[in-house]
């Protein structure tokens, strides 16, 4: 079926044109302050409000703005809040994937040297999705630089590293590469497939301009090799939840169609120190869909601990 499927879609390579309108680099959110993590590596880093660190690590592919008035809010309620593009996203360096670049090991070492550019020594860090493997990651490797841990639709070790959907399957392809990429540039399929993408996370409704945001970061040069990188390379299955002592917050929506909750019920049962909350009827897309409920449990957990 995988190879039925492949030749299909490499078919439409040759006989599509390149149909409607091309993504609008304007759509994504404003750069902010370039800082130096690695040889050749920026991260783009917005810095709000004063107080108690709190640090948010987005998921894949995803960027800064992906966190809707998340930041916001926390830095209302009295947080210095680091939001960030990852390396091969938004408005961050796009380096080679060469070695172990685009892991979760990758990232995690740009996760500290950029706490350590910012003279943060100790911090809450917030990981959704993906970005939920990063922090435990993180974590796991440097426990007194962690005060407290929340983990939004978070991948962890019961989370399946073989894709089971044909845009998975076919992305770990030596095929992906060069076809995804023809697919973000031609508009007219690409517009689709991203859609298509977005109703899944959303579980529904997409919300006014996520899709023109979301085009325009996936046609920036480099994006799509940074989410395959990604996508290849993760053993989730190496995740050591059980070696983390920081107090964690998992919360997971009840109607998440990227990570069941299961993952969340087993993420829970092994960290020493967690608490499971649902969310009724929540999709993947929690800090865009309950912002102000993600905000408030974040400020709690933070705050009362």
């Amino acid at each position: 079926m995988l190879v039925v499927l492949v030749v299909l879609v490499a078919g439409l390579l040759v006989v599509l044109p390149r149909l409607g309108p091309a993504p609008d680099p304007s759509k994504l959110p404003p750069r902010d302050r370039a800082v130096a993590v690695a040889d050749g590596v920026e991260l783009n880093v917005r810095e709000l409000g004063a107080g108690a660190p709190v640090v948010l690590v987005h998921g894949l592919p995803s960027n800064i703005g992906d966190w809707a008035d998340t930041p916001e809010r926390l830095a209302a309620r009295g947080h210095h809040v680091v939001v960030y593009d990852r390396a091969g996203y938004g408005w961050s360096s796009r380096p080679p994937a060469t070695g172990d670049a685009y892991s979760l090991a990758s990232n995690a070492r740009e996760l500290g040297a950029l706490l350590d550019r910012l003279g943060i020594e100790r911090a809450a860090l917030v990981g959704w999705s993906y970005g939920g493997g990063i922090v435990q990651t993180f974590a796991a490797e440097h426990p007194d630089r962690v005060s407290h841990l929340v983990l939004i639709a978070s991948v962890g070790p019961a989370f399946p590293d073989a894709a089971t959907d044909w845009i998975g399957r076919v992305g770990r392809s030596p095929l992906g590469p060069p076809l995804f990429r023809w697919v973000v540039a031609t508009p007219a399929i690409g517009r689709g497939v991203l859609e298509d993408g977005l109703r899944n996370v959303f579980s529904g409704d997409v919300p006014p301009g996520f899709a023109e945001r979301a085009a325009a970061q996936m046609a920036m040069p480099g994006t799509v090799d940074a989410w395959l990188a990604e996508e290849r390379g993760t053993a989730y299955a190496k995740l050591r939840p059980e070696s983390i002592a920081a107090p964690t917050l998992v919360l997971q929506g009840t109607n998440d169609r990227s990570v069941p909750v299961a993952i969340a019920e087993d993420l829970a049962r092994r960290l020493p120190n967690a608490r499971l909350e649902r969310i009724e009827g929540g999709s993947h897309m929690l800090p865009v869909t309950h912002a102000v409920r993600v905000a408030a449990r974040i400020h709690e957990w933070v705050a009362d601990r």
